[in-house]
């Protein structure tokens, strides 16, 4: 179906004070109702779909990555037998990371390069921003393939990554993977 890019905020966060923000930034911060999801976060805390975008195919963030070849690879014999050889996951993750920072990355948009780097600038400020915030000590973020409805998917978020707000970089956004909670803190 789409890519939607989700996040999440801690529940004593301010969102009267948030709007702004996120209007500047065009983002929607619609509130997600998913129990699923919710049931895989900290104890109330937010879960909001993050733009205003009818999907996020086309964005930027997490596009270096080709999640078909990574899951072909992680799928594959040769991690099979990595895997009896006994590599750890984190050795495996990073066998296919090298290996697919070799292949050339799939075009997918139909963005020009400007626009790329428009959106990345656009990710980073506003993250930056939003991190100034008295009532916001976090803001994280999910890249998820939906089947189904935001209400309703049901996915594993495979892990939880916490990012300070002063390794965020273009690169950094361009390799998000899918299905981790990226929180970024101050």
């Amino acid at each position: 179906m789409c890519f939607y890019l989700t996040s999440t905020l801690p529940k004593d966060a301010d969102l009267d004070q948030l709007r702004p923000i996120f209007n500047d930034f065009n983002m929607g911060f619609h509130p997600i109702e998913n129990e699923y999801i919710q049931s895989q976060l900290r104890s109330q805390e937010l879960y909001f779909r993050a733009t205003n975008a009818y999907c996020d195919c086309d964005t930027v963030i997490g596009s270096q990555i080709n999640q078909q070849a990574y899951q072909n690879l992680m799928n594959s014999k040769k991690v099979k037998t990595l895997r009896k050889k006994q590599w750890s996951e984190a050795q495996i993750e990073a066998w296919i990371l090298k290996k697919l920072k070799t292949k050339k990355p799939k075009q997918t948009q139909n963005l020009t390069p400007l626009e790329k780097d428009l959106e990345l600038r656009r990710w980073t400020d506003f993250i930056h921003i939003i991190l100034q915030n008295s009532s916001v000590s976090r803001v994280g973020l999910i890249k998820h393939w939906y089947d189904g409805g935001l209400e309703n998917e049901k996915f594993i978020i495979r892990e939880t990554k916490e990012v300070k707000a002063s390794d965020i970089s273009p690169e950094f956004l361009l390799n998000l993977r899918e299905d981790i909670l990226y929180e970024f803190y101050s």
